[in-house]
C-alpha cells in the first residue's frame, strides 16, 4: 500500500468564528460547500464546515458544527446525534480532538453501497459543538485509519475559546438504571437453559478436566431467555443469557460461546491504590509483552472504562480483546470483564460484557467471613454443597489473614478438586509474602515467594491440551509478573 503524504490544510470560518486546520493527504480533494443560512431550530442540524474526499474511493472526511445544547454532556449529545443518523455504535470513549477533550466513537450504518464505517469525534469549544467524521465503506475503513488518526491529532481551531462542557457526567453523578427487562434476550444463543445444566456434556467435560463448575441458578427467566446465577468467584449474582456456558473456578466466572467465537471472563482485580486509567496502563503493558504487534484503543461509557486490544492472533485466527473495568464491591477492588472474540463478534460480545458489568449484584465481601481462633481448621466456614467453593475460598482467605497460611493451603487442597485450586494456593502464598515483608520477616517472605511461584508454574503445567496450556501459561505469566521478583535477603 502506498504511504500517504500528509500536509496541513487551513479552512476559513463559515460560522461562529470556526476557522480551523488539520493534516490531510495531499491528493485528497476539497469540495466547495453551498452557501446556506444556518437554521438551528432543528436540534439535529449541523452546518458543514468542510468536505474532503479520497481521490479514487467513496471516502469522505467532513467537519460540521452547531451551537452547543443548553443541557447535557458530549456523551449525551454525541450518542443522540448518532442515533438520529440510524448509526449503530460499535465503540465509544473519551479522547482528544487536537487540544479539545472529545467523545470519539466508531459506528456502522447501512447504505445503498453496503455497510459504512463512521469514525467520528464530538468536541465543544466556547459553546460551539464541533463534529469531525471520516466515513468509508467498511471493507476500506482500515486502509484510511491513518487519515483519521492524523485528523484527530492535528485538528486546531484558529480562534479557540476553551471547552466548557465535560465529555461524561462528573464522578458521583447518579448511576444509570439497570438494564431493561428482557435486555439479555438479545444476547441469548439458545431458547432454553440447557447450557446451565451441570450435566450438559460441555459442562461435565470441563468439570472433569478441573476447569470449573456451573454456578447455581437463583432464578430462571424463560421469557427473557436468561437466568440469575450465584457466582462464587465474585460473591455476587448476575443475569446470564441462555446458550452461554458459565464456568466458575473460584477465581473468575467464564462465559463460553459453544461455537468458540467468543469468551467473557469476569474477575475482581486489586486496585492497589491505582486509578482505573493506571490499571488499563498495566493491562496494556501486559498485552504489549504478550503479542507481537497489538493495536490499542481506550474506550469509555459512563461508569465503564475499557482497553481494546486488536491485531492479535491465536494461531491463524484473528482475535480482539477488551478489558472493561467498573467499580467493585469495595474501594480495594475493581470488577473486570475480559472479552475475547473473533472480530465479527466483538461488538455483540462487548455489549454483553457491558450489560453483565452493570448488572452484577454483590452479596458480600470476599474473605469477610471470620474464622475464630478456636474453630476447627479442617472444616470450611460454610458446608452447603451448592455454595461450597465460595465457602472454602472465604475460609481459606480468612485463615491466611489470621496468619495460618499452611492451614489455608491445606483447606484448599482438601476442599477443592478443581484446576483453579493451584493458582488459588499460589495467591494465598503471595498474600502471605506481602504480610511477612510488611512485618520485616524477609526470609519468611522469600520462602512464601518460592511457594507461590512453584504453585503458579504447576498450575500452567497441569493443562490437558495445547490450547488450554497456552491460556494457563498466559495466566501464570500475568500472575508471576504481579508477584514480582524474589525479595532480597536480610541485610548482613
Amino acid at each position: 500500500m502506498k504511504t500517504m503524504d500528509f500536509a496541513a490544510r487551513t479552512f476559513p470560518s463559515r460560522i461562529a468564528e470556526l476557522g480551523f486546520s488539520l493534516a490531510l493527504p495531499r491528493d485528497w480533494i476539497e469540495h466547495a460547500l453551498p452557501d446556506e443560512t444556518p437554521d438551528f431550530d432543528d436540534p439535529a442540524r449541523l452546518v458543514a464546515l468542510a468536505a474532503v474526499t479520497a481521490p479514487h474511493a467513496a471516502i469522505v472526511l467532513a467537519v460540521a458544527a452547531r451551537p452547543a445544547y443548553a443541557e447535557g454532556t458530549l456523551s449525551d449529545w454525541g450518542r443522540w446525534l448518532l442515533e438520529r443518523e440510524s448509526a449503530s455504535v460499535r465503540a465509544m470513549g473519551e479522547g482528544r480532538l487536537g487540544e479539545l477533550p472529545a467523545l470519539v466513537a466508531e459506528a456502522t450504518k447501512d447504505s445503498e453501497v453496503g455497510t459504512l464505517l463512521l469514525r467520528t469525534a464530538f468536541a465543544e469549544d466556547g459553546a460551539r459543538l464541533i463534529n469531525v467524521t471520516l466515513t468509508a465503506p467498511e471493507l476500506l475503513a482500515d486502509a484510511v485509519l491513518s487519515v483519521w488518526q492524523a485528523a484527530l491529532e492535528s485538528f486546531a481551531l484558529a480562534a479557540p475559546r476553551g471547552p466548557t462542557v465535560p465529555v461524561y457526567p462528573p464522578a458521583g453523578a447518579p448511576a444509570p438504571p439497570p438494564a431493561a427487562a428482557g435486555a439479555m434476550a438479545a444476547y441469548a444463543l439458545a431458547d432454553d437453559a440447557a447450557s446451565f445444566d451441570p450435566e450438559h456434556p460441555v459442562n461435565a467435560r470441563l468439570r472433569e478436566q478441573g476447569v470449573g463448575f456451573v454456578p447455581r441458578i437463583v432464578e430462571l427467566d424463560a421469557p427473557g431467555r436468561c437466568a440469575r446465577l450465584a457466582c462464587a468467584a465474585l460473591f455476587a449474582e448476575l443475569q446470564v443469557p441462555f446458550g452461554w456456558h458459565p464456568i466458575d473456578d473460584s477465581r473468575r466466572l467464564r462465559l463460553l460461546d459453544p461455537s468458540g467465537a467468543a469468551q467473557i471472563s469476569l474477575d475482581l482485580l486489586p486496585a492497589e491504590g491505582r486509578a482505573m486509567s493506571a490499571m488499563l496502563d498495566a493491562l496494556e503493558t501486559e498485552a504489549r509483552a504478550a503479542y507481537p504487534a497489538p493495536e490499542f484503543a481506550r474506550l469509555g461509557e459512563g461508569r465503564i472504562v475499557a482497553l481494546g486490544v486488536r491485531n492479535i492472533h491465536d494461531g491463524a485466527q484473528a482475535l480482539e480483546q477488551y478489558h472493561m473495568l467498573v467499580e467493585g464491591p469495595d474501594p480495594e477492588r475493581v470488577l473486570r470483564a475480559r472479552v475475547t472474540s473473533i472480530p465479527e463478534r466483538s461488538v455483540s460480545a462487548v455489549n454483553l460484557g457491558e450489560q453483565l458489568l452493570l448488572g452484577v449484584r454483590f452479596l458480600q465481601t470476599a474473605g469477610a467471613a471470620p474464622v475464630e481462633a478456636e474453630s476447627e481448621p479442617d472444616r470450611p466456614a460454610v458446608t452447603d454443597p451448592e455454595s461450597g467453593p465460595a465457602a472454602w475460598w472465604t475460609a481459606a482467605q480468612a485463615l491466611e489473614a489470621a496468619g495460618r497460611i499452611e492451614e489455608a493451603v491445606a483447606l484448599v487442597e482438601r476442599e477443592c478438586n478443581l484446576l483453579g485450586a493451584l493458582i488459588s494456593q499460589a495467591e494465598l502464598w503471595a498474600r502471605t509474602m506481602h504480610r511477612r515483608l510488611a512485618a520485616g520477616d524477609r526470609e519468611g517472605a522469600r520462602q512464601a515467594w518460592r511457594n507461590s511461584m512453584e504453585l503458579a508454574r504447576a498450575y500452567a503445567a497441569s493443562a490437558t491440551s495445547g490450547g488450554e496450556g497456552a491460556a494457563l501459561s498466559r495466566e501464570r505469566d500475568a500472575f508471576l509478573a504481579s508477584l514480582g521478583p524474589e525479595p532480597a535477603s536480610d541485610p548482613q
